[in-house]
């Protein structure tokens, strides 16, 4: 499992605006895939089944996770181009660019960018778990491929929530299908051993 969100580099913010499907792709095209439900769990909650990566009891502020919800407009969302959230894209401030190209594009990635407060990676030295693997809850929420298979266009579990509220390594939302992108919503990859 990477260490971080994608891009998974210690000091790069956690892409986000990814569907399912773009997210899937995105980890494909760097050789690997994206990860199981189960297999993100196991790496939250480690050995001793912990609610948290560091332990039972919350600990707000020890990851990303105590911001200010900021209120969006999902009209300018709606504005994000469909073709900018690719897997040549390495950095935020790339895709956030890329979404700018257009005078709409521009308006999107304006507001994705003023509502964005990931963490880099590796900045939240306490929100690590046994598994070494960082900011499993708060900073983005991520996508993850369900172990049951999901439903059709339902194949994703998000998971770990994100800046403004985390959850337990337990918690999951399935109700989202592979076509929504949101700009909270981001992924980490795996490979197989």
């Amino acid at each position: 499992m990477d260490l971080h969100e994608a891009p998974n580099r210690v000091g790069a913010q956690p892409l986000v605006m990814y569907t399912f499907d773009e997210a899937a792709a995105w980890c494909a095209a760097h050789g690997k895939r994206l990860c199981l439900d189960s297999e993100w769990q196991a790496a939250c909650e480690g050995p001793a089944g912990w609610a948290y990566p560091y332990g039972d009891t919350p600990r707000p502020g020890v990851c990303n996770d105590e911001e200010t919800w900021r209120v969006y407009d999902q009209d300018l969302l709606n504005l994000w181009p469909w073709d900018v959230s690719s897997p040549e894209v390495e950095s935020l401030e790339a895709l956030l660019e890329a979404a700018g190209a257009t005078s709409a594009g521009a308006q999107a990635a304006a507001h994705v960018a003023a509502l964005y407060q990931g963490e880099r990676g590796g900045e939240n030295t306490g929100c690590v778990g046994a598994a070494g693997v960082f900011d499993l809850v708060g900073n983005v929420e991520e996508w993850t491929r369900r172990a049951d298979g999901g439903s059709p266009s339902f194949h994703g579990s998000l998971k770990g929530r994100y800046w403004a509220e985390s959850r337990t390594c337990q918690s999951a939302v399935t109700t989202h299908g592979d076509g929504f992108r949101f700009y909270e919503i981001g992924f980490r990859c795996c490979r197989d051993p």
